[in-house]
């Protein structure tokens, strides 16, 4: 029932620019769109109007479509809603009700529209009609029971966000079917009914309102006298009594914290149960604007099948309504945003309870998930689950865990849980990490056995890294966290000097336990807690008695399932983690290998030089002895895992760990360039690194000499930027170019004299306030360059900047808008330094 099949002749980011370049030309939004519904009038011999200097040569594809226009209008609107992904994201941006349309439009992919009208109102028909000849091509093979017949002019079909009616006009084309099948055969009677009885479209944007007017026209073939889109807020603006057979939509994604208050309030009052997020209440006011019996159709976001934010939502629509049908696409469907974080289900429910299993499709893993669905549907396939509502009510809270089978519900069902056995804590939150919190080598020296009278090891997650890693950063604990507690009650006066409300659990810091990164659930990783150790909110831990088999446990595959199990979403809490059922006891060869993955693990991080505890590093071959050696353990520890759980293990061919020899070699070049300049023991002052200066040539070819690749260049050219992100943006060797020249020297070396002396010679001076940036090393990046910012822009926002930071006041953000729009520049200049990121 595919109706106007169109080749779509561009992806949706080259029709973009060439709707930004046709925009131009035309003047706007409004004449372009009019002059495309002329084009569209022509195309189909309608009557139409040639006067806009808009050329559509190359576009004849794309505007036979009938969503032609709202394809365009989505094109026209992406600069904003790219802008609104960014502002959400990174400074919390909080929308008002007139932007809403523009920063949430996402225009449906046709196959995905047609999918959840066949299975609403398609299938409706057919459940009125058992001897239908009409066939769907997505409609879901389920044992329906039949209702009593009634005419198609009796349905009515609602989109509560119409945006410009692409749901209407798929629709168009079914209801077309339908009346034919009754017995209509004028094509003028069957289009007058289909707007005067069927169809309804509401949306807060007037302009996409009128672009869904003029498509049904050119759909029909004919001016509309009457129809039923108007321009309303649906959430709160539709009566209650307005009742439909079929609600179809792709509502508006939007979180609740990136809109204003007032809107927020309203939300919270009219929808309890969904107000954390737009789309959720959407799902709630289409249920609401169901007949008894009816069926509804949304693509939405996908963590309301997940979150506990949600769990009242999902065991309200158990409750109260049936879910017949779950098309789930997770991450790609959109190519907008953050693929990872905008992912998405096209769900069909029906107002109604019936014993019959849900059907769900899990696609999430699929590239094309168009393909996929359809295999799906056409055959029988790992894909398909069918889900009975207890089982879905079953599992922690009530998450939609479609598609684990009943091993791993019976392992939720019988087992304690993580909570129970060794509850996660959250640790220590700085209020100001850039005051508080340092890395080990900006402190420490290399070697050295710190007292930790003031700067203590402070484990912060970050990366994912299984079993164990020393300690990168440091935190300001003098005088028991005096700063810090001060700087808490300060920060937060309604506190009333309960610092413990934000630096928690501070009974545990220091105690030995397992750690793991604050990331996802399919990207959980744990690591060895050692004692004396605080940890952050990002790094949060737990403390069982028997740590090493717990640990075991959760850098297992078999936690991994589970935990994506109870929620697969990329906000993963805490209180998720509680939910992980752990066994009761645990064998003794578990414990020996975790204890055993443990020492190797430690080893590995010897001989990483950002270690506190480097050594030396690997060679090629060491570093593959100890992956393969790695390797082994692990699968040991999975096998075992599995085994205590009830889960079928599967025994992957063993793979030979894959090691970059590359890399490797840089950083044996590394630890000669930092043996060279006493890093490791005593000073030498400055070296010439750009041109490679022959003593230190010499030094490091005693380990480089017998590498195949030309080392010297990249030693001379791109060592220093390497090294910088080695260390995070803190780099322990700074750099000064300029008169075609590069000088490195330790960081530990870098006083007032000394820098002053490579400024003058590369053609600069030392900055005001030297001191006041060599005390606080993240401003280090900006010393450099200030004698060499020849914007005046550039240099008044540095002056600016400066000011601030002598006065107590440092806006990070700000500093790194500061550096990016400065980093063009400076790569352009004479005198570019080597400690940009």
């Amino acid at each position: 029932m595919n109706s106007n099949p169109v080749k779509q002749p561009f992806t949706r980011r080259e029709l973009h620019r060439r709707v930004r370049g046709l925009f131009t030309i035309a003047g706007g939004a409004a004449p372009l769109l009019d002059a495309a519904a002329q084009e569209m009038r022509r195309i189909r011999g309608l009557p139409f109007t040639a006067t806009s200097p808009v050329s559509f040569d190359g576009s004849q594809e794309l505007l036979q479509a009938d969503d032609a226009l709202g394809r365009i209008y989505q094109a026209i609107n992406s600069p904003a809603l790219e802008a609104a992904y960014r502002a959400t994201a990174r400074t919390g941006r909080k929308f008002t009700q007139s932007e809403i349309p523009s920063v949430t439009q996402l225009f449906t992919p046709k196959w995905v529209v047609e999918f959840l009208l066949h299975n609403t109102l398609g299938r409706l028909w057919r459940r009125m009609h058992p001897q239908t000849r009409l066939n769907w091509k997505w409609m879901v093979a389920r044992q329906d029971s039949p209702l009593p017949p009634r005419p198609v002019a009796d349905l009515r079909l609602c989109d509560p966000a119409c945006g410009t009616m692409n749901f209407g006009l798929v629709a168009v084309d079914m209801l077309r079917e339908m009346y034919r099948e009754e017995g209509y055969d004028d094509q003028r009677e069957i289009d007058q009914s289909i707007l005067k009885n069927n169809l309804f479209g509401f949306d807060l944007d007037p302009f996409a309102i009128e672009l869904g007017r003029k498509s049904l026209e050119i759909k029909i073939g004919r001016e509309l006298r009457e129809d039923h889109l108007r321009v309303a807020d649906a959430l709160f603006g539709l009566n209650e009594k307005d009742q439909f057979d079929v609600v179809v939509t792709n509502p508006p994604y939007l979180s609740a914290r990136n809109l204003e208050p007032q809107t927020v309030a309203r939300m919270k009052k009219k929808f309890p149960a969904a107000w954390r997020d737009a789309y959720a209440c959407f799902i709630l006011k289409s249920l609401e604007l169901l007949r008894p019996g009816g069926c509804g159709g949304i693509l939405c976001m996908h963590s309301f099948m997940f979150t506990s934010a949600f769990e009242k939502l999902r065991r309200k629509l158990l409750d109260e309504s049936t879910i017949e049908t779950a098309a789930h696409f997770g991450p790609g469907l959109f190519d907008i945003g953050n693929p990872g974080t905008l992912q998405t289900v096209a769900m069909v429910l029906a107002k109604s309870r019936d014993d019959q299993p849900g059907i769900f499709f899990r696609l999430v893993e699929d590239a094309d998930k168009e393909q996929a669905l359809t295999e799906a549907l056409t055959r029988e396939n790992s894909r398909r689950f069918e889900v009975a509502r207890t089982d879905l009510c079953a599992s922690p809270r009530a998450a939609w865990m479609y598609w684990v089978g009943p091993t791993v519900r019976r392992v939720f069902r019988e087992s304690k849980t993580l909570g129970e056995f060794a509850p996660p804590r959250q640790g220590l939150a700085t209020t100001d990490n850039l005051r508080f919190v340092r890395y080990w080598w900006e402190v420490e020296s290399p070697g050295e056995s710190p007292t930790r009278s003031r700067w203590i090891p402070y484990a912060k997650g970050g990366r994912f890294c299984r079993w164990f890693e020393s300690a990168r950063h440091r935190v300001d604990w003098e005088d028991d966290g005096r700063r810090i507690k001060q700087a808490i009650i300060t920060r937060y006066p309604y506190l009333n000097g309960q610092w413990s409300w934000v630096a928690k659990n501070s009974a545990w810091y220091g105690r030995p336990g397992i750690t793991y990164s604050y990331l996802t659930s399919a990207c959980f990783s744990a690591r060895v807690l050692e004692e004396g150790t605080y940890f952050d909110v990002a790094g949060s831990s737990l403390f069982p008695d028997d740590p090493l088999p717990v640990l075991g446990i959760l850098n297992s595959s078999s936690a991994r399932r589970l935990l994506l199990a109870i929620n697969p979403t990329v906000n993963f809490q805490v209180g998720d983690l509680r939910l992980l059922p752990m066994p009761d006891s645990f064998p003794d060869e578990l414990r020996q290998d975790v204890a055993a993955a443990v020492q190797l693990a430690r080893r590995r991080d010897c001989a990483d030089e950002t270690s506190c505890e480097f050594h030396q590093p690997f060679t090629c071959g060491q570093a593959e002895e100890i992956s393969s050696r790695l390797a082994i353990l692990e699968r040991r520890i999975d096998e075992t895992a599995s085994r205590i759980y009830g889960f079928q293990h599967e025994s992957a061919p063993a793979k030979e760990p894959a090691i970059d020899r590359r890399e490797a070699e840089r950083r044996q070049i590394s630890f000669a360039v930092g043996a060279f300049l006493g890093r490791w023991g005593d000073e030498r002052g400055q070296r010439v690194l750009s041109p490679l200066e022959p003593a230190m040539e010499d030094f490091v070819g005693e380990i480089a000499g017998g590498f195949d690749w030309d080392w010297r260049a990249w030693l001379s050219r791109e060592f220093l930027p390497w090294h910088n992100r080695l260390y995070r943006g803190r780099p322990v060797f700074w750099g000064f170019s300029g008169k075609g020249r590069t000088v490195v020297i330790d960081a530990g070396s870098a006083d007032a004299e000394l820098v002053g002396e490579i400024l003058e010679s590369v053609g600069g001076a030392l900055p005001p306030g030297w001191q006041r940036w060599r005390e606080d090393p993240i401003h280090l990046n900006l010393a450099p360059l200030a004698p060499w910012i020849a914007d005046p822009k550039l240099r008044a926002s540095l002056r600016s900047i400066q000011a601030d930071l002598q006065a107590g006041r440092f806006d990070f953000s700000r500093t790194a808008q500061w550096m990016r729009e400065s980093q063009q520049i400076t790569k352009e200049s004479n005198c570019e330094s080597a400690l940009l990121r």
